[in-house]
């Protein structure tokens, strides 16, 4: 994971998204592009019973706000050790994430930001969220793979590789359902293929899906969470909540999202 890409916005997650990235930079002589981006020109556009949407003072401002952020993390990164560089753009912030994120290995981001959930389901890089205040600074720790069996999943567990062969254990986690079940045995084998030898663990549903496997992390001291990520309509999701969804809200530990 040498090409590292971090969208950045003011926001109290804001330190624990720079921190996380460094890190994994260090840990895999990586590179990271610190991406601010605004879309200025849709702030611009006329509302239609007359007058700007933004005043001309307002956008000079957030341009100029956008700068200086872009200066001090130059001057903030100077004496690091990790090589970087930052994009100051003129666009939406999943757009922009998504063009860059297709030469990037990992995209950094922060499960407090309402925008996670849409930033993931739009990009084809995986994405790292951190819970706010808990950055992930080291990567030798447990991980638990949450496995389904889905094509989801095995995306996130192929995009994880890199952070498996890393840690001191591997768990794969597959939580038993009524109607199905989906042996992590075939998993195991690929993951044994790329030197990462994981022990399997079946566990029947205790509460929501969601909980077992934040259960079954505990247990194991996972410093991470690898799962597919899966998309619902706005009214599936008020209605019968998900366990992505579930998970975005509640973890305490870093997920490794893969769409």
């Amino acid at each position: 994971m040498r090409s590292i890409l971090c969208p950045l916005d003011v926001s109290e997650a804001l330190d624990d998204r720079i921190e996380t990235a460094l890190a994994l930079a260090r840990a895999c002589d990586g590179h990271v592009t610190f991406q601010i981006a605004t879309p200025f020109a849709q702030m611009a556009s006329w509302e239609p019973f007359g007058g700007a949407a933004v005043s001309a003072y307002a956008l000079k401002e957030a341009r100029e706000a956008n700068e200086r952020l872009a200066a001090e993390l130059d001057t903030r990164f100077a004496s690091q050790d990790v090589p970087f560089d930052i994009e100051v753009l003129d666009q939406e912030r999943i757009a922009a994430a998504a063009a860059a994120a297709r030469f990037a290995d990992i995209v950094i981001g922060s499960l407090s930001d309402p925008v996670v959930e849409e930033m993931t389901l739009n990009l084809r890089a995986p994405l790292l969220g951190v819970p706010r205040g808990l950055p992930m600074l080291t990567f030798d720790k447990p991980v638990l793979l949450a496995w389904d069996g889905g094509h989801k999943g095995a995306n996130a567990m192929r995009a994880a590789l890199p952070l498996l062969q890393m840690a001191s254990t591997v768990h794969l986690l597959t939580v038993r359902e009524k109607d199905s079940s989906f042996p992590a045995a075939e998993a195991a084998r690929y993951l044994s293929r790329h030197d990462v030898h994981a022990e399997t663990h079946e566990r029947e549903r205790n509460g929501s899906i969601a909980f077992t496997i934040e259960e079954c992390a505990r247990s194991v001291g996972a410093g991470l969470i690898v799962m597919g990520l899966f998309g619902h309509s706005r009214l599936r999701e008020l209605l019968m909540g998900g366990v992505s969804r579930e998970m975005l809200d509640r973890s305490q530990i870093p997920l490794l999202l893969a769409h």
